[in-house]
């Protein structure tokens, strides 16, 4: 399998959005009240707001790709300070969602791989995420020897009070 990381450009920017609102509703609608995660998606996959975002260069937006075919996106932050835990000199892995066809194939581990390789490029020594407390997401971390930090929840309106838990986890590079 070789993947391919394009990053985003507004040439590509529809198809980023279509392939994260798909693979995020593919794995995460039981989330939301009523299966609606329009909170999220507007937050986070429309060209209002990602557009304004391509712009600035602490984002890195990148559509996952197999030869022409989209197979997920990814998201990070350089340099994303939490809470004064952890130092400005990381890297926030926002969102790896694959389409629901890619699952058990591997591209979840190599594109993590590419994200420890591209904060190592970039001189970070710590990568961290939130992870769902519930379901897959933490046991694939954990087998990347990502560890557990501390508690958090999701904060956006319309998530189920009972599925907000989340880890935050973290790797030394």
């Amino acid at each position: 399998m070789n993947l391919i990381y394009e990053p985003v450009t507004a040439a590509n920017l529809l198809d980023y959005i279509r392939v994260g609102i798909q693979s995020y509703q593919e794995h995460y609608l039981h989330l939301w009240e009523n299966g609606d995660p329009s909170s999220f998606v507007n937050a986070y996959l429309t060209e209002t707001s990602v557009l304004p975002a391509l712009k600035d260069p602490k984002q890195g937006f990148y559509l996952i790709k197999e030869k022409d075919t989209p197979l997920g996106i990814l998201n990070v932050t350089f340099d994303a300070p939490r809470a004064n835990f952890l130092s400005k000199d990381n890297l926030l892995l926002n969102k790896i969602y694959l389409l629901k066809s890619q699952s058990g194939r591997g591209v979840g581990a190599k594109t993590l791989d590419f994200v420890e390789q591209l904060a190592i490029k970039h001189d970070k020594n710590l990568v961290w995420l939130l992870a769902m407390q519930k379901g897959k997401p933490k046991d694939f971390y954990q087998k990347h020897r990502y560890k557990i930090i501390e508690a958090a929840e999701i904060q956006l309106s319309g998530v189920l009070h009972s599925e907000k838990a989340m880890w935050l986890m973290a790797k030394q590079l």
